[in-house]
């Protein structure tokens, strides 16, 4: 999967990583009753050092470095069916966390001494809809399937731990999930591939320098985060 991550201030001071790196996720789904039904997923990706680069308004590179991004997210939900559809009503709480370290920064052309560790966390509610149908087995073969959500979210609580003292901005974010799979089906077991794209916006009071108080130093965070991660998947599963 690609993991995109970009940080930002309204001006256009902008600083980015794109790396490619494995990702995986578990779900557990368990049926309440004849019309509810609960979930519970986690995700989160192998973090390595990729190259960041960061750039003010204009076209010229003012900022690079090392950036290693891990990130770990946790949804869970209650699901109920409309009436007389294959649908879904989704509605529950999502918590996001994940770590920013930086190293090896220059700085117009300035090495920065030091490095940087920056944790954001984040916890919301989403609402959305999820979907599945499975065709009938022919006669002791597997029947295919096919399984997809698409979910909302609002953060209302968001934190960093480099927040600066002058920070405009005010706390909050948003993020959003949509997977979509098909497979084979037998009586317990599952194999599907699929495809799956997750955005989370953290907006905090950032703005740290690596030199607190210098007129001109490089970026250790910034208000406005964006991870982005999506790409294909293959899933295992098994009915218990």
């Amino acid at each position: 999967m690609c993991i995109r991550d970009s940080r930002e201030v309204p001006n256009g001071w902008e600083l980015k990583v794109k790396p490619w790196s494995s990702a995986g996720g578990v779900r557990w789904r368990t049926e309440l009753s004849p019309t509810w039904g609960f979930q519970m997923q986690y995700w989160k990706n192998n973090p390595a050092y990729f190259a960041e680069f960061g750039n003010s308004a204009g076209a010229g590179q003012e900022q690079t470095g090392q950036m290693k991004l891990a990130l770990q997210s946790l949804w869970v939900d209650l699901r109920r069916p409309l009436a007389g559809s294959p649908v879904e009503v989704v509605f529950g709480v999502n918590g996001l966390y994940s770590t920013l370290r930086q190293k090896d920064v220059v700085f117009r052309g300035t090495p920065e001494p030091g490095s940087s560790l920056e944790t954001q966390t984040g916890l919301g509610g989403h609402v959305g809809f999820h979907g599945k149908g499975q065709g009938h087995a022919r006669g002791r073969g597997p029947s295919m399937f096919w399984d997809g959500e698409l979910l909302f979210g609002h953060y209302f609580l968001t934190r960093n731990t480099l927040t600066s003292d002058d920070g405009s901005i005010h706390q909050g974010g948003y993020t959003y999930h949509m997977r979509g799979e098909g497979g084979l089906a037998w009586s317990r077991w599952k194999v599907s591939l699929g495809y799956t794209r997750q955005l989370y916006e953290i907006l905090v009071p950032g703005g740290r320098r690596f030199t607190p108080g210098a007129s001109e130093s490089a970026t250790a965070s910034l208000p406005i985060n964006k991870i982005d991660m999506f790409g294909p998947f293959f899933a295992l599963g098994w009915t218990y």
